[in-house]
């Protein structure tokens, strides 16, 4: 559909929108810039660690590292085209990119939601069924390409069905969906919220409840074991040769016992909710606009679709910067070649300035030095330099 005369058309941008209003574009572009460089810091750091440390790369890791590799695409193909579209609403980036850029966006998304699934399984296998078969490097790094593959078959026909637009009265262009029938993209979107959030959700909840339940049985059975050996002492050994030290003792295993049960608990809790909660939201604005009326989200003349939009995404996106913190950083082994790995640029960083102020301190005592005893003669002292080198 294109306008008769471009002199008739309006930009879009005169049309009553809370997005046009230049604070909400600041504030806009303020979150998804911090979630952008954080996102970006964390998940390029982990990816890093993982390739550089061969003892970190295991099975959960490989998956841990597809994880951060498809969060650093969504950092860098998602957001900022996102922002940008939703901001403007106008496709500035040609044909081909309205085809292959959402469909990246919804490829790279969809492996980071399926890495999720597979950690929360592995996770499973090594807690509850620890006697099974283990799964070994080889087959993770093949269940992992697995995962890029169902997530391309997924997102194709998003690719497929997007096209140039223009709309009568309108001057710009814009990159739009254009499906053969509504019946059929509902059914689309219905597929994707199926994939992309509700069997992966089900699979964390599933398997992390079964993880607290499990661990929570072992830590009962440890503490009943402290109590008994508690019962034990008090019984065949006199009370005043136990000590107030032993009993120092026990409290403190009984506190470690409970402490590490919190601790698992808080995680693998904040793993399900971080996920639900901040994928929800958007799951939900995209069913609406797909099911509802297309003035559900009009308020007299303000249209608030692009708005939300934002809100719902730039929640969403918050799992870019959650991801390592819960996934990588919590464990032990990332945390400590981190610690490191800082230390060692901090030392070298501080070597390196001693060095500097070492040298230039020698040069300039060795000139004055030289100078004094042979006014005549301004060559350093080679011998004296060497031995600070």
């Amino acid at each position: 559909m294109n306008s008769s005369s471009s002199t008739q058309c309006v930009a879009i941008s005169t049309h009553p929108d809370p997005t046009n209003h230049p604070v909400i574009v600041a504030i806009f572009v303020f979150i998804y810039l911090n979630i952008f460089t954080l996102g970006l810091i964390g998940n390029t750091a982990v990816i890093y660690l993982t390739l550089k440390h061969r003892h970190l790369q295991t099975v959960q890791n490989m998956f841990i590292l597809n994880l951060a590799l498809s969060d650093v695409i969504v950092c860098l193909l998602s957001m900022p085209f996102t922002l940008v579209t939703n901001i403007y609403k106008v496709w500035y980036f040609g044909s081909p990119f309205c085809h292959l850029l959402p469909m990246v966006q919804g490829i790279s998304i969809f492996v980071s939601t399926f890495s999720l699934s597979a950690i929360a399984l592995d996770r499973y296998n090594l807690v509850v069924r620890p006697h099974a078969h283990p799964l070994n490097t080889r087959g993770a790094c093949l269940v992992a390409a697995i995962l890029w593959v169902v997530s391309v078959v997924v997102c194709l026909p998003y690719g497929w069905y997007m096209e140039i637009q223009t709309y009568p009265g309108i001057c710009e262009e814009y990159c739009s969906e254009t499906w053969p029938s509504p019946d059929v993209k509902r059914g689309y979107a219905l597929l994707v919220l199926t994939t992309q959030f509700l069997l992966p959700f089900a699979t964390m909840a599933v398997c992390y409840y079964t993880i607290f339940s499990v661990l929570k049985e072992r830590c009962a059975v440890k503490l009943k074991k402290l109590t008994e050996r508690s019962q034990l002492l008090e019984t065949s050994i006199p009370q005043e040769q136990i000590g107030d030290g032993n009993e120092s003792f026990e409290y403190q295993q009984r506190l470690t016992v409970v402490m590490q049960q919190r601790r698992t608990t808080t995680i693998l809790a904040s793993m399900v909710l971080l996920f639900g909660g901040t994928w929800l939201p958007y799951n939900l604005f995209t069913l609406l606009v797909d099911y509802a009326d297309t003035d559900l989200f009009m308020r007299e003349t303000i249209n608030y679709e692009y708005f939300f939009s934002l809100v719902t995404h730039s929640f969403a996106m918050l799992t870019i910067v959650a991801n390592p913190i819960l996934y990588a950083w919590l464990n032990p082994s990332f945390k400590e070649i981190l610690m490191k790995t800082i230390r060692r640029k901090k030392s070298n960083s501080d070597m390196k300035y001693r060095t500097s102020i070492s040298k230039s301190t020698v040069k300039a005592s060795t000139i004055i030095t030289t100078s004094q005893a042979t006014p005549s003669i301004t060559t350093p002292n080679r011998r004296l330099e060497d031995g600070y080198q």
